[in-house]
């Protein structure tokens, strides 16, 4: 799994009371928590207790089967004497208790630690030559350490079916399989869809799923990691290298907005696997699978590796300077009626370089980076709340005690996010609310945890909320007084029996929603469905008077969607503000004008960067006309994509894995990715591109590298002040909430 060095936060789900208590391991006195486990104590002592079953996330249910975390104890008696217990005990479930003495390194503790692994040797294959586990294997670790020279069995070995595929992306070996059962606690505890368990008993027991279906959790790439052999495996990486073959780059996941935190590791230039890199503030050292196993598109041989013109039907390659000089020609010719889409998967300073150059250069306020249509009114989010994507963090958000999910497929949409929610309900008992027009059945949901499910009509996002309002006051009426004035009136033409009419929710599902979201403190969390209403900005209205009413007014999260789409507006990629949410003197189109703009003859240029419209617009037609009737249409893109194939010119850009910045995710966390390896073939950071453009048009002393601008950045926009590389450090950090005036 991830780094999990002794310097680094444990956080255990198996919570010990506030309660300290002295015991002594070694011959170290120490002050813990009462009833913390043993294992836990050492680590804090730097005394380490070999393991293969016990992990600080998974509960203690299925756990302590192993028995390779084996020590001596004795507790000191009230007379002075000590005690000593007659048998070996499992650390990781013994807890901490007055007067506790524990032994890990006698000659009967290694004495019991060679018996355990000689057990677990009994029947596991010696494939450690071809086992994609060999060299980070902590089987192997240990036998070398504790285990015996030779094996004293010589009858054969149990032999099973070879690399069984469980499911897309993961391979499971049983042969190799100690029942470590710590891949079905993550089924239970943390993905939730509980696909893999122990079946059957004694010699026949072993890892498997329910009649032997496939395996289709959106969270499987983290068994990978867990297992501490090589029964699971990933069918992507299978016999691709060895660890030491491999170098790795710390970097942040860039298939969502929330900001995974992920070690590449590659060969030759080439992305080979990624894994989970600890961030207890973001994704602890969890990754969906879009994320483990979703960037080969950094290495694909589908990537643009030269500037590409259209000649016909067809592209033919050019060199950088034919594709600088045509451009450069036509955003002069274009000048103001220039418009840029795009920025949503560009660093932070990719997007500075964007808006300095449209805005310093080109003289045009067409600027936009959200790929979603934008209501008429602006950003209600922004107007009414002060922050354009999350009012808590995502940390936070495990520590509610009332959750409501709202048009929102949180497992596909937010999958980190989702794993919050589920460990506040199974873990520290928060109630969860979910209302949404579908119920997923094909896997995991939060519908599988929440209660009541609201499940309503397709559409009837605000009916749901005034049946949910007027249930509140019903349940807590003493909360009406904090109805803003200009709300009251309109709740009290509000019924129940309304709402349900227009919902599709019984009525009295509407009041188990408010019993259970009046439980504590509260947050909501909305989604896709929730943002392409048409009565978006009427919903955001009613949300934040629903958590005023809850006592929660600040706790409205709205995450967005692409990996650094709040980055890019950070950085004024936006019509109408410029950097640090700035109010712009003179705003222009957004996305959807300038697509209409190109439609009508109002833009005479328009650069797409890193967004793929056609694909991703609601109204797929107005971006094919809005494209063929634009005079000149540039993208900068890693592929092919259905936008490119309707460009004049395509310019071929770097990826995650080939260039530094920093990313703001959802919560408005910036952290920093680093360049694994060069751009592959011709391609140029986004950055660097818009740069020598800019130079191009005139400008003077441009910088040199993504540090220089990381550093232009922390000095002038506002929000970002004094976020230096060195003040990031691993973590990142979170930039201070927009201004309420400003937004």
């Amino acid at each position: 799994m991830a780094d999990r060095s002794l310097t680094q936060t444990e956080v255990s789900l198996n919570p010990a009371s506030s309660d300290m208590v002295e015991i002594t391991i070694d011959g170290v006195d120490l002050s813990v928590p009462k009833g913390e486990n043993i294992i836990e104590s050492a680590r804090k002592a730097g005394i380490d207790i070999p393991y293969f079953c016990y992990h600080p996330r998974l509960s203690k249910g299925d756990a302590a089967n192993c028995r390779m975390c084996l020590v001596d104890t004795a507790s000191k008696m009230p007379d002075g004497t000590v005690r000593k217990m007659p048998k070996p005990q499992t650390a990781c479930t013994l807890p901490a208790a007055p007067g506790l003495i524990v032994y890990t390194n006698t000659e009967q503790v290694f004495k019991d630690r060679r018996g355990v692994l000689e057990f677990l040797l009994i029947n596991h294959p010696l494939d450690c030559p071809v086992c994609d586990r060999g060299g980070e294997c902590p089987l192997q670790n240990n036998t070398i350490f504790y285990g015996a020279s030779t094996s004293r069995y010589t009858e054969e070995k149990r032999h099973y079916p070879k690399a069984y595929p469980l499911s897309q992306h993961v391979v499971f070996d049983s042969e190799r399989c100690i029942q470590c059962a710590r891949c079905t606690r993550f089924s239970e505890d943390i993905s939730g869809d509980a696909q893999l368990a122990l079946l059957k008993r004694g010699g026949d027991a072993h890892i498997g799923t329910f009649a032997h279906t496939e395996y289709n959790s959106k969270f499987s790439g983290n068994v990978i990691e867990l297992c501490p052999v090589g029964a699971l495996t990933s069918r992507s990486y299978r016999f691709k290298a060895r660890p030491w073959d491999l170098q790795t780059q710390n970097s942040i996941c860039s298939r969502c907005s929330n900001g995974c935190n992920i070690k590449l590791d590659y060969r030759m230039d080439s992305v080979v696997r990624v894994n989970a890199r600890l961030n207890e503030d973001v994704n602890e050292e969890w990754t969906c699978d879009k994320g483990k196993f979703g960037h080969d598109y950094v290495s694909s041989p589908e990537r643009l590796t030269r500037p590409m013109l259209r000649n016909g039907n067809s592209f033919e390659p050019i060199t950088w300077g034919q594709a600088y000089q045509l451009l450069v020609a036509q955003l002069k010719k274009a000048g103001g009626h220039t418009g840029v889409i795009g920025g949503g998967r560009c660093t932070n300073e990719d997007n500075y370089m964007l808006q300095k150059l449209v805005r310093g250069h080109l003289k045009s306020s067409h600027l936009d980076s959200r790929a979603l249509p934008v209501p008429a009114s602006g950003d209600p989010l922004a107007a009414r709340m002060g922050f354009r994507s999350m009012g808590s963090t995502i940390a936070d958000i495990e520590n509610k005690k009332s959750i409501f999910v709202f048009g929102c497929d949180l497992e596909d949409e937010q999958p980190i996010i989702f794993l919050r929610v589920r460990k506040a309900w199974r873990f520290k008992g928060a109630k969860v609310v979910f209302a949404n027009s579908h119920v997923a059945t094909d896997s995991v949901s939060t519908a599988d945890f929440a209660d009541p499910v609201l499940k309503y009509t397709a559409g009837a996002e605000l009916a749901v909320l005034q049946g949910l309002l007027v249930a509140i006051l019903a349940h807590n009426p003493d909360v009406a007084s904090s109805l803003p004035v200009s709300m009251a009136s309109v709740v009290a033409t509000w019924t129940l029996e309304s709402a349900a009419l227009a919902s599709g929710i019984d009525a009295a599902l509407f009041a188990d929603a408010a019993v259970a979201l009046c439980a504590g403190a509260a947050t909501i969390i909305a989604g896709k469905a929730v943002q392409l209403s048409p009565c978006y900005a009427q919903l955001v209205d009613v949300m934040g008077v629903i958590l005023t009413l809850l006592g929660s007014p600040r706790d409205l999260n709205i995450p967005v969607m692409e990996c650094n789409s709040l980055g890019a507006m950070d950085m004024g990629v936006l019509p109408d503000f410029g950097p640090g949410t700035i109010r712009a003197a003179q705003p222009g189109f957004d996305t959807a004008g300038m697509l209409q703009g190109a439609l009508h003859g109002d833009i005479a240029a328009l650069w797409l960067v890193a967004t793929d419209l056609a694909a991703h617009w609601p109204d797929r037609d107005l971006v094919t006309r809005a494209l063929e009737a634009c005079p000149f249409v540039v993208v900068s893109e890693l592929t092919m994509t259905e936008t490119a194939r309707m460009a004049h010119l395509v310019l071929p850009a770097a990826s995650m894995a080939e260039k530094d910045g920093c990313y703001t995710n959802c919560e408005g966390r910036v952290q920093r990715l680093h360049r694994a390896f060069a751009p592959l073939g011709e391609c140029k950071p986004d950055w660097l591109v818009f740069s020598e453009v800019a130079a191009l048009l005139g400008a003077e002393g441009g910088p040199v590298s993504a540090r220089d601008i990381t550093c232009m950045i922390a000095s002038e926009v506002p929000t970002y002040a004094g976020m230096l590389p060195a003040a990031l450090g691993h973590a990142g950090l979170v930039r201070p909430e927009n201004s309420t005036t400003n937004a």
